[in-house]
């Protein structure tokens, strides 16, 4: 005994000391920032599905609610609070080994969770409703294989009630827990003898009573505050809706197995199987190398971890039925069920990502944990059967496990020193990157800067980190997240309504969205048509050409001045020039190819689909110019194409032609957002034409990039050009 608690003791200093290295570096805009704005939100008395929609169950926001209502809310303090939690989440897994295998291999469960914990990554990095549903899950195992070595009830009874809270958590992990337990309480039922407590039908009503009441208090909560419907909609239905809506990433192609398989070097393949922590810190290392570059072993290692689980479980399955004879001897049946429960536990865990999605890496490596415990058991049951194996098996687990734990630690080491920048703010904390710094500070300080303690502050689609470090509230309960799937009616009417109606002018958006769903004005069109109208961009955040990508919009509240000058309605010439041939017409019905009229963020856009080789397009107009008159535009990229590669730069130039054949360029600029950050926004176009004040002219737009990657309307953005007259500025009282 005294054996087991120092080895307990020394899982917890150990884990608790690694962690101190990195704990506080990184963020989640997303995840993270959804459980800090919603923990807060609670703490200041407001409620969930009421006050913000939410596909989750509420049971890990009420948790760190409870904390930000004993100190003040901050990323710190919640990461302070995952940190010990992963600490207490290894210290009772080691536990839980104990009862199966030798002190060597519950020790070496420590190490084991080191890796975990750097490979799962971002899981266990912020506080999270995964993380505490599995560390509620890893307790209730504990209790459950006590309840079983001492048939004690109220250790069952306790162990039903974890598992409810970790349904409240998160349903699915918690669901997943409910059916492994149940399953490993019903082959101790059916084995034992001898009139065991807990091993006849009542048991199941001490395991699952507790659970119910987890589920009963719940739903009487939520009853009492006229919610219950609009929780069960949000976490049931909606969930469900969102899962069966869009393609999620499913499992990688197991085949080719001994080839590169390009599928998962794609951008789309690096996205949903590219391990977190490599692509948040060591991505050009890892992509210049040999190893990535010329061989195939990366890969083969990949569909090894999307699809060894199903090999190990179905061999570990095996197993459990031809030893289960060990039920009948008493000095194996413990052993033999503690086995049983995290075989079950991997088991169905893998079973909820298989029918779940989407189906990608961070999702599985949070799961991993049964399946590390599962290899230490075999380990030491096959040390336990052949001695004599013992010095190979060690010398191969030790040239797995050095390279293993040593590129694991330089992991750690970059994480540090990638994330080595602090900002002022007193609900931060954590370290940034030296870019991501900037950027957040610049953010949180401009709404902070532009509206009052009591003004709403609307981030959108989802980064509600900034609104919670901004200390602001949002001006709708589905204003904080606004996923493709609506979750209330009628929720675009909803929200321009609340924006319309909110007495601040500000509006912050996230262009950096999630490339496995649509994009915002895709599937929010009437709530983006109502931006652009009533919206301009401020300021441009982007610092970093692979990070985060913001800007502040501020209403404008008066209609453009002057009158469109190109238009869908209005003809218009349209010809590709070339250096060496003569220009090419494009006839009328041929024109959509070339030039469409759009709503971009956030302006009415005549796209102008740029011509590359040397090439330009070209769209003339004919305009009578009247005294006084100035055309107004302005250029840009679609800030889908501000990251774009191979990099592709852009000429802009406005020409006008008199009616004798004088071509005179009026305005000239070349755009590449991927490589200058500076031509990240909009750039205003106004020339004054008073020198042509009376005449006829044809005014020429024209784009050219430098590579065939460029040919496509998003990288040749115009204002809808107007023309501004002193009588339409004065009316507009804008310009």
């Amino acid at each position: 005994m005294r054996r087991s608690w120092f080895l307990l003791l020394l899982a917890g200093a150990i884990t608790f000391s690694y962690q101190l290295a990195f704990f506080d570096r990184w963020f989640s805009q997303a995840d993270e920032g959804q459980m800090l704005l919603y923990a807060d939100i609670l703490a200041k008395g407001g409620e969930l599905y009421r006050d913000a929609t939410l596909y989750p169950l509420p049971g890990a926001f009420y948790f760190l609610s409870g904390i930000f209502q004993l100190v003040e809310p901050s990323i710190r303090v919640a990461r302070w609070l995952v940190m010990l939690e992963f600490t207490v989440f290894t210290m009772l897994l080691v536990a839980l080994l104990r009862y199966c295998v030798g002190v060597r291999c519950a020790a070496a469960a420590i190490v084991a969770m080191f890796v975990y914990r750097i490979w799962a990554f971002p899981h266990w990095q912020f506080y999270g409703y995964s993380a505490q549903a599995l560390l509620l899950l890893v307790a209730a195992a504990l209790l459950l294989v006590r309840s079983f070595a001492r048939d004690d009830v109220r250790s069952l009874a306790l162990a039903g009630f974890l598992t409810g809270l970790a349904v409240f958590c998160k349903q699915d992990y918690g669901a997943a827990g409910m059916l492994a337990f149940c399953a490993a309480l019903a082959v101790h039922v059916k084995s034992a003898t001898g009139g065991l407590r807990t091993a006849n039908a009542k048991a199941f009503g001490w395991f699952i009573g507790p659970a119910a009441l987890v589920g009963g208090l719940t739903a009487l909560h939520f009853l009492r505050q006229g919610l219950l419907l609009e929780m069960l909609q949000q976490t049931v239905l909606n969930h469900l809706v969102g899962i069966a809506t869009f393609e999620y990433p499913g499992l990688p192609s197991l085949f080719p197995l001994f080839a590169q398989d390009p599928s998962l070097r794609s951008a789309a393949g690096i996205t949903a199987y590219m391990p977190g922590v490599l692509f948040s810190v060591d991505w050009e290392m890892l992509r210049s190398s040999d190893f990535y570059r010329e061989g195939w072993l990366w890969d083969l290692g990949l569909k090894a971890f999307f699809f060894g689980p199903y090999l190990l479980l179905t061999l570990g399955g095996v197993r459990l039925v031809r030893q289960r004879t060990s039920l009948a001897d008493p000095a194996m049946r413990i052993g033999y069920l503690t086995e049983w429960v995290i075989w079950a536990l991997g088991a169905v865990f893998v079973l909820s990502f298989s029918l779940n999605r989407p189906q990608d890496y961070v999702h599985l490596a949070i799961l991993y944990w049964p399946l590390l415990a599962l290899g230490l058991v075999y380990v030491d049951r096959v040390l336990g059967r052949f001695p004599g194996w013992r010095i190979p098996i060690a010398a191969l687990v030790f040239l797995v496990a050095v390279p293993t734990v040593g590129y694991s630690a330089r992991l750690v080491w970059r994480i540090r020193t990638v994330y080595d920048t602090p900002i002022e703010n007193p609900r931060s904390g954590i370290f940034y990157s030296e870019a991501e710094a900037k950027l957040i500070s610049s953010v949180v300080g401009y709404v902070r800067a532009n509206t009052r303690d009591d003004q709403p502050a609307t981030v959108m689609p989802y980064f509600p980190l900034v609104t919670f470090l901004a200390d602001r509230h949002g001006p709708h309960r589905s204003s904080y997240v606004v996923w493709p799937v609506p979750e209330i009616p009628d929720r675009e009417g909803e929200l321009i309504r609340a924006i319309d109606g909110m007495d601040s002018d500000i509006f912050i958006y996230h262009f950096t969205q999630f490339k496995l769903f649509p994009s915002f004005d895709e599937y929010v069109p009437e709530l983006f048509g109502y931006l652009v109208d009533h919206f301009e961009i401020d300021e441009v955040y982007s610092f970093d050409p692979w990070g985060y990508m913001l800007a502040a919009l501020r209403r404008t509240p008066e209609a453009p001045a002057g009158t469109a000058l190109v238009s869908p309605m209005r003809r218009f010439a349209l010809r590709i020039e070339s250096p060496d041939a003569p220009p090419r017409r494009i006839p009328r019905p041929g024109q959509g190819d070339y030039v469409a009229f759009q709503d971009w963020p956030f302006r009415p856009v005549m796209a102008l689909r740029p011509s590359a080789a040397g090439q330009r397009t070209v769209l003339s107009v004919p305009l009578r110019v009247e005294p006084g008159a100035r055309l107004v535009s302005a250029i840009g990229f679609n800030a889908r194409r501000w990251f774009h590669y191979p990099p592709v730069a852009v000429a802009f130039e406005v020409a006008i032609v008199a009616q004798d054949g004088t071509r005179e360029i009026a305005y000239s600029r070349s755009l590449d957002p991927h490589l200058v950050l500076a031509d990240r926004g909009w750039f205003p176009v106004e020339i004054d034409l008073a020198a042509h004040a009376g005449r006829r002219v044809a005014v020429e737009f024209s784009t050219a990039c430098n590579r065939t990657a460029g040919e496509e309307f998003w990288m040749g953005g115009w204002e809808v050009p107007r023309i501004v007259t002193r009588a339409s500025a004065a009316a507009a009282g804008r310009h």
